[in-house]
């Protein structure tokens, strides 16, 4: 009766093939080192035995995680640069300040003074989740979107049409004519039949 052996890579418990490896280990290599179990991590090392760049900080041992730093030095306790206006405690951008003070960027669009939110345009012209077809003319003001938007609206808007102008004859299911009665006044859902 033969006695199987088990793989040769430290903690594992599998049943070892011919070459001394398990299965799930057969396509590891060991550490260069004598008599280390370990599996190489780099230059044919294990960690322990130098595969992992050790932490940059003056004294530190730990293996580096990102960017030379370990975990006790890396990302949580890396402190974001603050504004340099003394008592301003938010995270500075542009020019080591934040945007109340100076450190965002302007829009492009003359005479806008809104911030900027990609591509050097502020919402209103174009940036971050508008479309080009959305963005307003740089001749337009705040005062004309603010007279619009006062307009006494009676009718829903979909597009260039309004609910009023669309079909009559449209069936909804129960459920649909629910939310139509929820969202929309009666009077624009009176011709409409449930199925």
């Amino acid at each position: 009766m033969s006695t199987k052996s088990l793989c040769l890579f430290y903690g594992c418990t599998n049943v070892a093939l011919m070459t001394g490896k398990c299965e799930a280990h057969k396509g590891r290599t060991r550490c260069m080192v004598d008599d280390c179990p370990n599996q190489t991590y780099a230059r044919n090392l294990c960690i322990k035995h130098g595969g992992k760049q050790k932490c940059r900080i003056e004294g530190c041992e730990s293996n580096v995680r990102s960017h030379g730093l370990c975990s006790k030095h890396g990302f949580g306790s890396y402190k974001k640069k603050l504004c340099e206006i003394e008592g301003c405690n938010k995270v500075a951008h542009a020019r080591y300040r934040c945007v109340r003070h100076g450190g965002g960027q302007k829009c492009k669009v003359e005479d806008c003074t809104a911030f900027a939110r990609s591509k050097g345009v502020c919402y209103r012209h174009g940036g971050v989740g508008r479309s080009a077809s959305d963005s307003v003319s740089s001749s337009s003001s705040i005062q004309d979107e603010a007279a619009w938007t006062e307009q006494p609206v009676d009718d829903v808007w979909i597009g260039q049409f309004t609910a009023l102008d669309v079909n009559n004859d449209i069936v909804f299911s129960l459920e649909e004519r629910t939310m139509l009665e929820y969202f929309m006044p009666a009077k624009h859902i009176e011709n409409t039949t449930a199925v």
